[in-house]
């Protein structure tokens, strides 16, 4: 059995509890501004994930992008193809598959999620004093970058 110091445990409550308040927060910001689009966010998720490439992508590699499993991408992308946001076709590739792209609407909707998600990250920035704003995107990347890794690890067990 593994002992810690009261200074790791300190740590890991702090951590703990500052993540749990971003997720909440992020969360709550992300609701906010995409209501404007009337969008659930798994469904701006898809956008903003087709949006990010000029090529259809197929339902797994949405799937992948989103961190879903391939049945649930599939429930976010049925109402984007029935509100004419995105459409079904056949890959280029294998006339077999299926790849999802944008339609006019669909990219349209998807550059205001976009511009959406900008402003609240410009808000947040600039409620950060500008000498630490760099150091804080550092180290949010530090935390992204373990938190992957931890989920690679957790996942492979």
């Amino acid at each position: 059995m593994q002992v810690y110091s009261p200074i790791t445990i300190s740590l890991t409550k702090r951590l703990s509890g500052l993540t749990a308040g971003l997720v909440r927060g992020l969360k709550l910001l992300e609701r906010t501004e995409l209501a404007c689009c009337g969008l659930p966010v798994s469904q701006s998720m898809v956008l903003q994930s087709l949006a990010s490439g000029s090529e259809p992508k197929r339902m797994s590699e949405i799937a992948a992008a989103l961190g879903v499993a391939q049945s649930t991408a599939t429930r976010f992308v049925d109402p984007l193809v029935e509100q004419n946001l995105v459409e079904r076709r056949p890959a280029p590739d294998d006339g077999r598959a299926i790849v999802i792209a944008l339609t006019p609407a669909g990219r349209d909707i998807a550059e205001e999620v976009i511009a959406g998600s900008l402003r609240c990250s410009e808000g947040i920035l600039e409620r950060i004093p500008v000498k630490q704003q760099q150091q804080v995107v550092e180290a949010l990347e530090t935390v992204v970058a373990a938190v992957s890794e931890c989920c690679t690890e957790c996942c492979s067990r």
